[in-house]
């Protein structure tokens, strides 16, 4: 656009020198110069509306981009608000059915979601996993919380202290055997007497790996001591199966396969206290 104008100027300019001489041809002169004056407004006039007509274009442009931009950031921001607004309701059930156990169960929010914490106290006895009275009463309460939200699912962590077992190490070979059978008997426990369906039902045994307290003092490890409940909204599930990779064998080439074993294997003889002994397993 730059170069068309100075083009256009340096037209004028000429035709303005040739036009400039005097006499006879002054008046002609005049009307040329209004003429060249003339077109030279026209001209430029339209230059400088087409360049404002392209930059108006463009700002349109970039006013729909920011505006489809700007809707975009709306409603991502309303679907966090939305999440957010969720796991507080949800943080506030919980908070309710644990001050319903009392017992010292308290919520934590944590990164892979809202964790309701048992001390040992409430479901155990030091060293062992059978559920004692007044846990099965709390472990009631959960499986009323559980009915009431259908839609949740569990994931019942066992969790230790870091002493090495003694008084019951006839019965666990570890801490990690402690903390997962307590998790076990938590989810036969809701399962079998409070018919919670297995498939909402997840079990793992951490042992001392994550403690929530130091290990040094008594008040750390008892606080280490713990079985918590992992609320699951969304149970992950694994890809399907991969097809591309046919890891079975063609018919024809099992059968000729086993022709060939059958053929080639030397004849099997079997002892009157072979068949004796394999009967009797």
């Amino acid at each position: 656009m730059i170069m068309i104008r100075k083009q256009f100027y340096n037209g004028i300019r000429t035709l303005l020198r040739l036009t400039s001489g005097r006499g006879k041809n002054m008046s002609k002169n005049k009307y040329m110069k209004f003429f060249l004056l003339v077109a030279f407004v026209g001209m430029s006039g339209c230059a400088e509306l087409s360049e404002l007509r392209n930059l108006n274009r463009r700002q349109a442009i970039t006013i729909r981009d920011q505006s489809e931009e700007l809707a975009r950031l709306k409603k991502q921001l309303s679907s966090v608000s939305d999440r957010l607004k969720s796991n507080e309701e949800e943080m506030n059930k919980l908070r309710k059915l644990a001050k319903s156990i009392g017992e010292g169960v308290t919520v934590r929010d944590t990164i892979e979601g809202p964790v309701l914490l048992f001390p040992e106290k409430v479901l155990f006895d030091s060293g062992m996993a059978t559920i004692k009275p007044s846990g099965e009463k709390a472990l009631k309460k959960m499986a009323e919380f559980l009915k009431e939200n259908a839609s949740t699912s569990l994931r019942v962590d066992g969790h230790t202290d870091s002493d090495p077992i003694i008084r019951t190490k006839h019965l666990w070979d570890s801490n990690h055997h402690l903390s997962a059978a307590r998790a076990l008997s938590v989810f036969h426990f809701l399962t079998k007497s409070e018919n919670v369906a297995e498939g909402r039902m997840h079990v793992a045994g951490f042992g001392p790996n994550r403690p929530i307290a130091t290990n040094s003092t008594t008040a750390g490890k008892k606080e280490n001591r713990r079985v918590e409940f992992l609320i699951v909204t969304a149970v992950a599930s694994l890809p399907p199966r991969e097809t591309s990779l046919n890891t079975e064998q063609e018919p024809e080439a099992v059968e000729q396969s086993a022709e060939v074993s059958a053929e080639t294997a030397p004849a099997a003889t079997e002892t009157p206290e072979a068949a004796e002994e394999s009967e009797e397993k």
